[in-house]
């Protein structure tokens, strides 16, 4: 008697010889350039070997999709014509120079008649007329177009790709599937960036609704500049009806909490290690847990905070030298023991969403002693920022310690704050 087989996920189907397979009906969409109406892959002999292979080749299958519903008709018209007609007929259509009384227009007459019925109508039009017609810029382009420019050196942005991706999803449901990848960016307008924030704030807080539109808003405003097009960013200005800083928001730390939580912390040196730094620094947790070695210099008494092989910065301005304080100096030097170069100070976190795990770990720690949801180890920040302001420091200094944006040019000149400036201020903090 057969072995009793479980239900079969969707996409899978068992042979009557006892293998399993991958079958999928390709969209109607992409009928027309992907030559078959089913898609099949062989899973394997067993059903486990089967659920094993699974999500690999439905992986596999999805990117086929994504990548034939993203690639532009002018460049799918561009390949066929490279392929089919070669070289010269290529770069003649590509710059779009062909004259209707040249005699290579009858080849792109031709290659058109051939391709009908195995690819879509506007290819076929572009190929016909030997005219290529760029694609709209859309909201789907801007975020691709945004990514592309915010990874350096081609380096992958994980969290930036994660968030983007996020928006995307969100921009269709809001908006659906068409507005969002086939309308041209000039026909959306105020009302579909209203639409947009209203569906955002059913799922998330004002703030947060505010930052995730920041995404969108930056990124048109990088195609717009970049692609000289002369329309406004219906997404500047969006009024968000409880958004914005308040000093309510996030409470900083008092001395008493630091005192109460140094006893906590203590018997972890990792979470010990953390907390005085981002307490006597104001840093951000991410640019501490991002360190390597050769951020320390223990001689100067100081901390680099630069863009490393861990982890990059915030903004420009979060570059910067920080004066360390006796007690993380001492801390550092017993943490740090061995590692050197770019060895990471904090190895167990030294990983995507590192700063999120150690973050956890904190507040974890921290709630035992807290119960205010307004303190959080952010908290730390805020102190500082409070600690500057109320024994006397500057303004500008403050920004610098910190790394705040001063929202001037003039500021981003020269090298900053000479060390000394920075420490007299802090050593009134410590």
């Amino acid at each position: 008697m057969d072995e009793t087989i479980p239900k079969l996920p969707r996409y899978v189907f068992r042979r009557a010889n006892g293998s399993y397979r991958y079958k999928r009906n390709v969209p109607k969409a992409l009928r027309q350039v992907i030559p078959k109406a089913t898609i099949y892959r062989q899973l394997g002999e067993s059903y486990d070997e089967a659920i094993r292979k699974l999500p690999i080749v439905h992986a596999e299958i999805e990117a086929l999709f994504d990548q034939e519903r993203a690639t532009p008709n002018s460049v799918r018209a561009k390949s066929i014509v490279r392929e089919r007609l070669g070289d010269r007929h290529a770069n003649m259509f590509a710059d779009r120079v062909v004259d209707p009384e040249w005699d290579v227009m009858d080849d792109f007459v031709e290659l058109a008649d051939a391709l009908e019925g195995s690819t879509s109508p506007e290819v076929i039009r572009q190929v016909g007329t030997a005219s290529i017609t760029p694609e709209p810029m859309t909201l789907l382009r801007v975020l691709g177009e945004y990514y592309a420019y915010k990874c350096e050196d081609g380096v992958e942005n994980t969290p930036l790709k994660t968030r983007i991706e996020r928006l995307r999803k969100d921009l269709i449901i809001a908006l659906g599937k068409n507005r969002v990848e086939w309308t041209p960016l000039a026909e959306i307008g105020r009302a579909d960036a209203n639409t947009v924030r209203d569906y955002l704030l059913t799922r998330m807080a004002p703030n947060s609704v505010l930052r995730t539109l920041g995404v969108i808003k930056a990124a048109i405003n990088h195609v717009i500049i970049e692609n000289d097009l002369e329309q406004r960013n219906v997404f500047q200005g969006i009024k968000i009806k409880g958004a914005g800083a308040s000093k309510d928001d996030r409470l900083p730390m008092s001395d008493s909490h630091v005192a109460t939580l140094l006893r906590t912390y203590e018997t972890t040196p990792t979470a010990y290690a953390l907390f005085v730094i981002l307490c006597d620094t104001g840093a951000r947790l991410a640019e501490i847990v991002g360190l390597e070695a050769q951020d320390i210099d223990l001689e100067a008494c100081c901390l680099h905070i630069r863009p490393n092989s861990l982890r990059s910065l915030k903004t420009k301005t979060s570059n910067r030298t920080i004066p360390l304080s006796p007690r993380v100096r001492d801390d550092l030097r017993e943490h740090q023991g061995d590692a050197r170069g770019t060895a990471p100070l904090f190895p167990q976190y030294a990983r995507p969403r590192g700063s999120d795990a150690a973050s956890a770990m904190l507040m974890k720690r921290l709630r035992t002693q807290i119960n205010d949801k307004k303190i959080t180890i952010h908290s730390l920040r805020h102190r500082m920022k409070d600690k500057l302001r109320n024994t006397g420091c500057p303004e500008a200094i403050s920004l610098a310690i910190l790394g705040h944006s001063t929202n001037t040019v003039a500021a981003n000149y020269g090298s900053g704050y000479a060390l000394d400036i920075m420490r007299e201020h802090m050593e009134r903090v410590w």
